[in-house]
This record gives structure tokens, sequence and C-alpha cells, in this order.
């Protein structure tokens, strides 16, 4: 099961969601469908969990309580859905050592109360094929619902779940035809179930809330509304959760302030704003909207730390040596006043001495401590990186829209100033991590385990095909990984070595045990730094404050575990959600590009051709075999390449100039044949 890597705009603060997380499915034990059923484990238990399918008819158990996941045979799957939740046996899986297998005792809840897809025809009745892949039949419609046409999107009610004959259900919402705008990113919404509005409960709790804080709400608080502090984001950001400050003492000592918005002092625990955030757990960032966790009048007003206005923070102080040695850690409980609303490219201009005499005068006050920043993020890099810290920088693929349509498709390289950020937020996350750790408060982290020799044959697959020496280096360390990343930097095979890098790694997850950080080569960490789009980041606040308080908390593991397994799911959900909704959108702009001849490097190989990016764009498209028309190929998988019978062969990073023959938006694809010239 493959896994494509993703954007960062970073891994772990600011706008990123996640971590070291991957586009495609979690790679999961290879077992093969058509092997007969494992035999029975006296020591299998019972347990709650939820269902990930994949679209071959298998798929994978996830425990609520977070011990292993287990695979589920096809045979175990008919009648199941994506994102079901069931009761299952789990048990050792007699077929791979060291695995798990589930048997299905019984369904707790359908995950899929409704579908979005497309009207289509079958035996002349119109039925609704559902966007979701992994859902192979269609739903049949019965009488009773709305009526639609062929090629609309629609929204159906299952009223009959697969098992004994087919799917059956009725349309409850028209979304419109593909090409209408807005009609693509509404289907995403609804086809993972996200929702695009508040219950009333909530808007009515909001609405008591003041539009700022006042004097009453920030006695005890550390008073900070004189220091230098800004905020740096992206020009179409709203939701502004961390401002940074930086001092220095007699001493050359730095001082870095991380101050993070205070969303637990206006989200408590059992109120109706607090549980719906608690379900989301994450904020959506579609191509062309955002569904915040919280509503707007919380998320872009009352805890957004925007410019020139008083807001409650929790600040994060990390002390450093002039040559960047980390030497304490304090918080507290804060308030701040931001002097400047900072965009990442016009903070970069100052920095380059590229500024327009108006962007110059807009940061004057900053331009020093600007410096100064950027000279103590380098000094922090340094030192994750000599931990074997990784940093995979791939450049973000985003649609660019106006009026609803798609009118570019652009990457987006990393600046220095994102990379400023990313080091600050990283340092204050360990820092707090760290301190809950030894103040034994239970919280949940952010973890990342380490790949083992499975997950890395690929990589080494790879590196022995193309003989790109590797000798002596561990794949399953940080300094490993990281030192065979810096022996290729640069080279041809820079971008297919850590893309296989990163596909080779597990997923990060939330979790109550402190099991470290893998890619960021740290024992403890946790997400601190975006409590307006993350509700563990909210989580760890509460926990925070209690251990600042110095409060004695037990009896929380179970129920915080549950909450942490929950938001890594939604996680789950909302890349792939986002993901699409970039894609659904890349494939609009390239409808316009049929015939045209691009060139790209093949980024991918299968056994029934090869996925190449086109440039400039960075969109994937696929080159079926039989559209390598200069000879026969097929996949040499232990060599990794496209092998043709005549000697002919093809390589990952290898330039193909191809040429677009068609968009294929219901399956959504873009297919491209090679062109000789």
């Amino acid at each position: 099961m493959s896994r494509k890597q993703k954007r960062q705009r970073n891994q772990h603060g600011k706008k990123s969601k996640s971590d070291f997380h991957h586009h495609g499915p979690k790679k999961g034990p290879s077992h093969s469908g058509g092997r007969g059923k494992p035999s029975f484990d006296p020591a299998a238990r019972e347990i709650i969990g939820k269902v990930q399918a994949n679209e071959k008819g298998f798929g994978f158990f996830i425990p609520e309580d977070g011990s292993p996941d287990a695979f589920v045979p096809p045979h175990q799957m008919r009648g199941i859905l994506n994102g079901d939740t069931i009761l299952a046996r789990v048990g050792k899986d007699s077929f791979k050592e060291g695995k798990f297998s589930a048997t299905v005792v019984s369904i707790v809840k359908r995950a899929h109360e409704e579908m979005v897809g497309t009207l289509l025809k079958e035996r002349g009745e119109l039925c609704l094929k559902p966007d979701d892949f992994r859902v192979t039949q269609p739903i049949h419609l019965s009488r009773g619902g709305l009526k639609g046409q062929m090629g609309q999107k629609a929204v159906a009610k299952i009223t009959k779940w697969p098992g004994d004959g087919p799917m059956e259900g009725q349309i409850v919402e028209i979304l419109g035809f593909p090409d209408d705008p807005g009609v693509d990113i509404k289907s995403v919404i609804r086809k993972y179930q996200w929702p695009d509005f508040f219950p009333k409960p909530v808007e009515n709790q909001v609405a008591t809330l003041p539009e700022n804080p006042g004097e009453n709400d920030w006695q005890g608080r550390l008073d900070l509304r004189n220091l230098l502090i800004l905020t740096i984001d992206g020009a179409d950001a709203k939701d502004f959760d961390d401002a940074i400050s930086l001092e220095k003492d007699s001493n050359g000592n730095y001082r870095l302030g991380v101050h993070i918005a205070d969303v637990s002092h206006y989200v408590r625990e059992g109120t109706p704003v607090n549980e719906e955030a608690q379900d989301r757990a994450t904020s959506l960032y579609l191509a062309d909207r955002v569904l915040p966790m919280l509503p707007h009048n919380l998320s872009d007003g009352l805890c957004s730390l925007r410019e020139g206005v008083p807001r409650l923070t929790l600040s994060a102080f990390l002390t450093y040596s002039p040559n960047g040695q980390f030497l304490k850690s304090d918080f507290a409980q804060s308030v701040i006043k931001s002097g400047r609303r900072g965009i990442y490219e016009e903070v970069q201009q100052v920095l380059d001495g590229k500024a327009s005499p108006e962007t110059r005068a807009k940061y004057s006050a900053f331009e020093g401590v600007l410096a100064d920043m950027v000279k103590l993020s380098k000094f922090i890099r340094k030192q994750r990186e000599a931990s074997g810290s990784l940093d995979f920088d791939f450049p973000e693929v985003r649609a660019v829209m106006e009026n609803g349509r798609v009118v570019d498709v652009r990457k987006k390289d990393r600046l220095e100033t994102h990379r400023l950020i990313e080091d600050f937020m990283v340092a204050a996350n360990s820092a707090v991590a760290t301190y809950l750790e030894n103040t034994k408060i239970p919280a949940v982290y952010r973890i990342h385990e380490p790949p083992n020799d499975s997950d890395v044959e690929e990589l080494v697959t790879f590196l022995g095909a193309y003989h790109i020496p590797f000798k002596g280096m561990d794949l399953t360390t940080p300094m490993g990984m990281q030192t065979l990343l810096r022996s290729v930097k640069g080279g041809p095979y820079d971008a297919v070595i850590s893309n296989l890098c990163l596909r080779s790694l597990k997923l990060a997850v939330y979790s109550t045990r402190n099991a470290g950080h893998f890619g960021l080569a740290l024992d403890s960490y946790c997400h601190f730094t975006s409590p307006i789009r993350r509700f563990p980041d909210l989580m760890v606040h509460r926990a925070l404050k209690k251990a600042l308080q110095k409060e004695r908390i037990t009896g929380q593991a179970q129920s915080l575990e549950k909450i942490a397994l929950h938001s890594s799911l939604q996680e789950r959900v909302a890349e792939k959600a986002e993901r699409e909704s970039q894609k659904i959108l890349q494939l609009r702009f390239m409808e316009n590009k049929v015939n045209q001849i691009f060139d790209g490097p093949v980024r991918h190989l299968t056994p029934y051709g090869c996925y190449v990016e086109l440039n400039p764009y960075g969109v994937e498209g696929f080159v079926p075999l039989e559209n390598l028309k200069d000879d026969v190929y097929q996949l040499d998988a232990p060599n990794l390449v496209l092998k043709g019978k005549r000697g002919s062969k093809i390589q990952l990073g290898e330039i193909l100039k191809v040429q677009v023959l068609t968009v294929d938006m219901i399956f959504q694809r873009l297919l491209l044949t090679r062109v000789y010239a």
C-alpha cells in the first residue's frame, strides 16, 4: 500500500495539521486476500474499533484502546464499509509473525448514514456511484427521494446496507453539476461528512462571549503588552494562534518567547463549544475555504492574536546561550498585544534587503529583532540536525482560486521565514512536552515511532538497484536516514530518495504514551502551538495549566487516550479531504491543457505504467504501459524499473516528455501518453 508525500508548509505548528504524515493509507501488513482464514488464537480478545477499508477488498481494524492495528481479510469485509465501528475478535495472525488479524463479531455503528456521488444509469435505472473509491458497488435509488439528473453530484441517504443484496438509498440533496462553481469542494465536504455549520447550542454559547478580553480577564497574568511581539502567517490567514518575541540579556543569551492563544480560557470542558471542537478535532483547510474547529468569532476573533489588541495567551520562554545551546524553559499565563501582523513574503523581503520602502517602514521596529530571530532559528535547527532530525523539503502544490474557479496551479517553496517559525514552534512543543513528562501530569503527546526493517524494504531495494551507497547507514534510525538524505542532496535521485524515505516512515499520532518523535529526533514532543486549529493542543494547554498550578491529576489516562485516538483518526480524514480538494482543482485546471505537451520526472512505477510530475505545475499524471509505444514494457520490481523487451528502460527520476490525453474527473486521474521527439 503506497503512501505519497504531501506538502509541508511545516511539520509541526502553524498551518500544518500533521508532521510526517503521508498521502495514502498507512502502510500495513502485506497480507494476501486469497490465503484462507487465520487459525483461531486462544488468546484472542474482543475489542471495539474502526475499520479502514482498502479498495482491493481487505481492511485494517484500528482498536479504540490504542492497541496495534489488525488485518481484516476480504471474507470478513462483506457488508462492512470504510469507517464502520465494529466489535472484533483480535488475535495473533498465523500467517504473519508479530502481526494481528481481526474477525468481525458485530457492527456497532455505521460510519455512513449518507454518501455523496455521481448519478449514473445502470440497466436503465438511475443510481448513485459513490465518490469513495473503496465503496465499489452503486447505491440503487428507491422512490421517495429528490429527483436528479444523470451526471449531477448528489447525496443519498442509505436505507438498506450491503449484505444479502445491494445497497439502497434515497437522494436527500442535489449538489449540482460538477462544472458548477463550488460543487467539487462541496462534494468533498459531503463525502467526508465534515460539518460546514455549527449547531445552535454552540452559536448560542459563543454569542455570549465578549469581542475582546477586559481588565478582569488578565488579572494575575504576566503582562507582556509592552513587549515587542509579532505574528508571522500567510497573507490569507485570519486565525493567528501563535506570536513570537526575542530578547537578549547582558550576557548575550537569547530569551525566545512563543505566545499561544489561550483558547482554554474560553472553551471549557463540558460546554457545547468544547464538545463540538472535540468531535471535529481539527480545522479543515480545503482548497478554497476553511471549515474551522471553533466558530469564527472565536477562531478569527476573540482567540486570534490580532495586531494592536490585547489577547490572553500561554507563553513559553526558552533561553539559549549566545551560540544557541538550550539552557532552560519557563511557562506562564500571560496577556500580550501583537505589534505587527507579519506576512511571510513581506518579512522575507525585509530580511533579504529587497523590501519596498512601504514594506520596510511597516517592519522598521522589528528589523533588528528579525535578524536575531533568523540567527537563533539557524542555531536551533543546527542542534536538531546534530541529533538526526529529518527535514523533507518538498514544495507545496496549491490551486489558485478566483470567483470560485481555479485559475492557476503553483508550487510554493518554503522560505527562511517559514523555517524560522517552524524552528520556534518545534522548540516550544518539545519544551512543553518535556515539562509535562517531568511533572507526571496526564497529557496527549505527539508520537512518531521508528520504522522497522520491513518498512524500509522499498527504500533499500531502490538504493541497491540504483547503485547508491548506503553501507554503514542504519535506515531505521534518524541519524542513518539523515546521513542518506544528505549524501544524495542536490543529486539526480534527491527527490526520489526523499519520497521513499518519507513513505517508509510510520504515521505520527496522538497518544497518552510518550514514545518520542523519530522524525524530529526528540525524546518528548507534543502539539501546543495551534489550539485554535487542533483539539490535542487545547488538551495540552489544560494539562500545562494544571502543571503550573501544581495540581495532581489521576484517572484521566483512559479518557485522554480515547480523545487522542479520535483526534488521530480525524486528522487522517482531514488530510484525505484536503488532499482530494487540491487534486480535484488541479485536474480542473488541467482540463484546459488537453493535447498540450509537458516534460517532468517519473515519480512512481506500477505494473500498469508510471506517474509523471508535470513541470512547472507539479501535477501528477499517469502513463499506461500501452502509451509507452517505443517498446513493450513490464515492471522489474526487484530493480524498480520499467523494462522493455527490446532493451529500453524507464527509471524513477527520469525525465519524460508527455502529452495530456484526458482528464477523468469521475476517477480523478490525468491520463498521459509519452511523446517521442
